[in-house]
């Protein structure tokens, strides 16, 4: 568009104008995320490039000050075949299938209780929520309190019921159940809350017709419900997945790992090759593989919720 009595612009004029708003407007985005990226880049990709530098060298703190030797795939060959390994990555995810399951069935069950309108709600709610808010240190020496054989207060219910004294964090299985018991409790709520404020966000009309149509309650969650909370399901469970796969700070506060590496996780062997015998290379490649481990479980979740049904 020209003025009254003006030539108009040439094509190049016009194309240098509009040159530097155009890249403007196309490196804006990249600019405003720059920030996010270096962050990014300086505390989770540099890390993983060090671990992975670190696991094909032969480093130990106590002898070297650095990396000596390449040692291609060694230490990874050296952990795989360790009976130790073998034991904490079984124990490691037994106790991921199981803890992630109780979390996502509790979660999903309190979330619909939650979700209907019934007399306290709010009250409900907020006791729900509670637990997230402690963190793991706290809640680990909380129940080391309460799991204890002589002064426990679990022990001292059971007596009641003519149960005990359970000496719960000295056998190998009380001992995983009372972890297992202990990482349920603290981290439900956060399922609880994901899921809940998915329900809340849904449209009725899909339940409505559900409804006039005579489905039940059970055919309802089935066909309704879940489909339309997939994608809150798999926010809720590929957060719980990783999460619980590194567990530590409770394993360590309540057992260290035992009885007799009943309890010992990847994460436990992690620790104590980096700070209790500053094995660097080997840390590297439990860390490496811890790594590995989340990111293949995390991607056949993803497949088996969002797989495609027969045509």
């Amino acid at each position: 568009m020209t003025l009254a009595g003006a030539a108009p612009l040439s094509v190049p004029f016009q194309a240098a104008r509009r040159g530097p708003n155009r890249w403007l407007r196309a490196a804006t985005p990249w600019l405003l995320l720059a920030p996010a990226l270096l962050l990014l880049a300086v505390v989770v990709i540099y890390p993983i490039f060090f671990n992975l530098h670190a696991s094909v060298h032969a480093w130990n703190l106590l002898e070297d000050d650095g990396p000596r030797g390449f040692v291609a795939g060694g230490t990874f060959a050296e952990v795989l075949g360790e009976p130790g390994f073998l034991n904490a990555l079984r124990v490691t995810l037994s106790f991921t299938a199981a803890a992630v399951l109780l979390e996502f069935t509790l979660g999903l069950a309190l979330a619909l209780v939650a979700h209907e309108a019934i007399w306290g709600q709010r009250l409900i709610r907020t006791l729900l929520v509670a637990p997230i808010m402690a963190t793991p240190l706290v809640v680990a020496l909380v129940f080391r309190l309460m799991w204890h054989g002589e002064f426990g207060v679990i022990n001292h219910y059971l007596s009641y019921v003519g149960i005990g004294p359970v000496v719960w964090l000295a056998g190998p299985n009380t001992a995983f159940l009372a972890i297992l018991v202990t990482e349920v409790w603290h981290n439900t709520s956060f399922v609880f809350l994901v899921l809940l404020g998915a329900l809340q966000m849904l449209p009725p009309e899909p339940f409505e017709a559900a409804k006039v149509d005579g489905a039940n309650f059970r055919q309802r969650l089935w066909h309704v419900t879940l489909p339309l909370l997939k994608p809150a399901i798999a926010l809720a469970l590929l957060f719980r997945l990783v999460f619980t796969l590194r567990l530590f700070d409770e394993v360590w506060v309540l057992t260290r790992g035992g009885p007799n590496g009943a309890t010992e996780t990847v994460s436990i062997l992690l620790y104590r090759a980096a700070f209790e015998v500053f094995d660097v290379a080997r840390a590297g490649a439990l860390s490496a593989l811890l790594l590995a481990l989340s990111a293949a479980l995390a991607w056949g979740l993803l497949r088996v919720l969002y797989r495609r049904g027969p045509a």
